[in-house]
Order: structure tokens, then sequence, then C-alpha cells
């Protein structure tokens, strides 16, 4: 698993959660399932002000590059 687990489904208490969650208002829901399962909220904050939702696959993004100029060097 390359991305960032919970065991909660979205935040763990209902106090932590968004006053209107970006998850509502997504174009296109891969699957139709809930991208919170098993993850942090999409509304959780980054360092400078990213999202889950611009960074969730952000790590397993880079480990494809670093391997990828691996292969052309």
């Amino acid at each position: 698993m390359n991305e960032a687990s919970n065991f909660c489904t979205g935040t763990c208490y209902d106090s932590d959660g968004a006053a209107n969650p970006v998850k509502n208002i997504l174009p296109y829901t891969p699957g139709g399932r809930n991208l919170e399962e098993k993850s942090i909220t999409l509304d959780a904050k980054h360092a400078n002000g990213y999202t889950e939702l611009d960074v969730h696959s952000l790590f397993g993004t880079m480990e494809v590059k670093a391997t990828h100029d691996w292969f052309l060097s």
C-alpha cells in the first residue's frame, strides 16, 4: 500500500469532519464507491496547503517516476 491509510472511514470523530466535504462535490467517483473507505478524509490538509485529494497518489507516482528515470539512464 503506497497511500496513507486510516482504519476509520474518513475522520474518526464526527467533530473532525469538514462542513462541506469535497467528496460530495466530485464530478466522478471511480466505481461509485466511498473514496474515504479505509483512507484519510479527502479534506485532510498536508504541508503547503495541499489537500489529500491533491496528493493521494503522489507517493506511488513518484516511485514510478524514479523507476522510469532509472531505466532511462
